[in-house]
């Protein structure tokens, strides 16, 4: 549910909107800890009450709020003074979809629309409020790019940048791509298999990364049974379904090991001064937060703001206010102190220790090298980051209940 509606384009408050259950599956991903509310399962159990329906024509989506009507074609906005949280999407019968022939279901595609507008929206409330972070962004490296969202957003702003996407094959058990520009270039891996920044298909360093992929071991594999036996749990390239996702020994740390890899290839591959967009997870139970999770989180923002200029959190109003997920805008790189620090191989150590550990409690002890940029002062900047982050969710979860109470 949302309280107040924002218009992504002028950044201006639209007064009250009620929840849909769009919203909710919109919300609904696993995160950070052991015992999230939002699960792919509860998410879709809310989606599941709305009556939309999928025709296997040309027609489309079709629904009772009209985004995915045979007239909108894809992406229609609402009407009235609250503007819909997709009501700037590009039309599917532009370059934003490739629908010919896909190799993937009449329900995968359906949740890579979900993803595609999710991530769509996200990124024009962060340039309506971030504006400076991205201006000088030519070149962008996106990981987990697909459906392509991000990548459709950017594009739109800035016509004569050019985006360097990896993603899990669809073959994999990855998102289908939804957007197809001859400015945005995919190629298709496990960001799991990728030891260095070097073995990215990327022909430079560039301006803006973004870091939004997924560990899709819940989606692929509902059981969560994950079989890390006789290797490091890696993974390498995924041939099937089964063997997507990072296969963490501890199956809530997948995404933890996720992040970490993504700030290894991103920061590896950012220029000097570049920004750094990625998405992190925070439940916001002040006092009553796990000691490992608080710790843990907080070695990994002061490791980030030790090499950016500047950090800045960011939770949109329509996409996640209810939920734990917010992104970082981190602006700024300072590539010669990451480069002086051999941070490449402190966050490969990193990564492989995160998807060794079986223990949460433990977690901070696999992130003991990052302990030097915990200073006091990054410290109270990250608390006071934290503590914005989960306020805002408060009033979300506030507003939702009362959406959900009739109210």
């Amino acid at each position: 549910g949302r309280g107040i509606g924002r218009d992504a384009g002028t950044g201006r408050g639209a007064g009250r909107r009620q929840a849909t259950s769009i919203d909710m599956a919109w919300e609904a991903e696993p995160w950070y800890g052991t015992d999230m509310a939002s699960s792919w399962d509860a998410g879709w159990a809310e989606w599941d009450t709305c009556a939309w329906t999928y025709n296997a024509g040309n027609e489309g989506w079709q629904g009772d709020v009209g985004w995915w009507t045979a007239e909108a074609q894809g992406y229609a906005g609402s009407s009235g003074d609250t503007p819909s949280p997709v009501s700037e999407l590009p039309s599917v019968k532009s370059e934003a979809t490739a629908r010919a022939a896909p190799a993937f279901s009449a329900s995968e595609e359906h949740t890579a629309r979900l993803h595609f507008g999710k991530t769509y929206q996200v990124l024009s409330e962060v340039l309506a409020g971030h504006a400076a972070a991205f201006r000088e962004a030519t070149t962008c490296l996106d990981l987990g790019c697909a459906p392509g969202g991000f990548a459709c957003r950017l594009l739109e702003e800035h016509p004569e940048a050019r985006v360097f996407g990896v993603t899990l094959p669809v073959e994999a058990g990855g998102f289908p791509v939804l957007f197809q520009n001859e400015r945005f270039e995919v190629h298709g891996c496990n960001l799991m298999d990728l030891d260095s920044p070097q073995d990215l298909e990327c022909p430079d360093n560039v301006d803006l990364c973004f870091a939004d992929a997924q560990d899709l071991a819940r989606r692929t594999n509902p059981s969560n049974s994950q079989d890390v036996k006789g290797g490091r749990g890696r993974g390498g390239c995924a041939t099937d379904k089964n063997s997507a996702g990072v296969r963490a020994a501890c199956t809530s740390f997948g995404i933890w090991a996720l992040t970490f890899q993504e700030l290894l290839l991103g920061m590896g591959r950012l220029r000097a001064g570049g920004t750094f967009f990625f998405r992190f997870g925070w439940r916001g139970r002040g006092a009553n937060e796990e000691a490992w999770y608080r710790e843990a989180t907080v070695l990994l923002l002061t490791l980030v703001s030790a090499h950016f200029a500047a950090i800045k959190t960011f939770k949109s109003e329509f996409s996640h206010q209810a939920d734990s997920t917010f992104y970082v805008v981190a602006s700024g790189f300072q590539r010669e102190d990451y480069e002086s620090a051999g941070l490449c191989a402190v966050l490969r150590e990193a990564v492989d220790n995160i998807i060794a550990c079986r223990r949460t409690q433990d977690l901070p002890k696999c992130l003991e090298t990052l302990a030097r940029y915990a200073t006091m002062d990054r410290q109270r900047r990250v608390d006071e980051l934290l503590e914005a982050v989960g306020r805002l969710r408060a009033i979300g979860v506030a507003s939702r209940q009362h959406v959900e109470a009739g109210g």
